[in-house]
């Protein structure tokens, strides 16, 4: 039902996660919760509506074989996502910065909020294609490839973003902003602009992904109390307020319900 796909290309593999395929075999419902991410995901759906609210957005069959692209927002709380009817979907998970770098518009212009619809018509007319290839994920490469963009105006937020994710220095927004040379009302700006949030929430969710990783991934066993130092938290209170924020849940309860997907390449809640 559900595959996931690493690049091909090398020049993809700097922008481009993974992709997956989601083709169910009969008509069901499924329903998970979706946790802050510093990737972004962008889906083509055949033959199915899309909605949202409050944080939710419900994926259903309709009779008609249209397509349809989704494209997520950074979130900074759980989305939870439902899937119902016979549906069929190849998504592309971009590392940061990734769409950037395939979509002239900013961002934070094509997607203000945690999920909306993509209606570029160029990438609506391949979509149109996409579903009747035998080899979906080669076509979408080839596509994708076609669509690169150079964008040295981003360069700087690359560089940002090293500072941003270093776990061993809580560097302050004013000293990035310093570093990379902007002012720091400048790179609060630029950075919003194309990462779809400020650099104080992409932080939070830096922490929030490592920890995870950390627990995840650890050959050996690690209390939460050690991750929390170990990801720059303040202290133990602060970890879990901001787990709850971020999950709904305290870290213990919160490792105790998700399933991971293929590895770590998907981690979600499935209810």
């Amino acid at each position: 039902m559900l595959q996931t796909f690493l690049p091909g290309s090398k020049t993809l593999q700097k922008y481009i996660a993974f992709f997956y395929t989601w083709d169910a075999a009969a008509p069901a419902t499924i329903s998970y919760w979706a946790f802050p991410h510093l990737n972004t995901g962008m889906s083509f759906f055949k033959g199915a509506s899309v909605s949202r609210k409050d944080f939710q957005v419900k994926i259903e069959e309709v009779p008609v074989a249209n397509i349809h692209i989704e494209v997520l927002g950074k979130y900074k709380t759980p989305v939870l996502v439902n899937y119902s009817g016979q549906i069929k979907e190849v998504a592309i998970i971009f590392h940061p910065l990734g769409i950037n770098r395939f979509i002239k518009d900013s961002y934070h212009y094509i997607a203000p909020h945690f999920s909306q619809p993509f209606q570029n018509p160029e990438w609506v007319q391949f979509g149109n294609t996409l579903f009747d290839s035998e080899n979906a994920i080669q076509e979408l490469e080839a596509f994708l490839l076609s669509r690169l963009i150079d964008t040295p105006e981003i360069s700087k937020i690359e560089k940002s973003l090293k500072f941003i994710e270093d776990c061993d220095v809580n560097y302050p927004v004013s000293e990035i902003a310093r570093r990379v040379g902007y002012t720091e009302k400048s790179f609060q700006r630029h950075f919003t602009r194309h990462m779809g949030c400020s650099p104080v929430d992409y932080k939070r969710i830096v922490r929030f992904r490592n920890a995870l990783t950390s627990k995840l991934n650890a050959n050996e066993l690690k209390s939460l109390t050690h991750i929390s130092y170990e990801n720059n938290y303040f202290d133990q209170s602060y970890f879990i307020k901001e787990f709850r924020k971020l999950t709904n849940h305290s870290p213990k309860q919160f490792f105790k319900e998700i399933k991971q997907v293929d590895g770590d390449k998907l981690i979600w809640e499935i209810i």
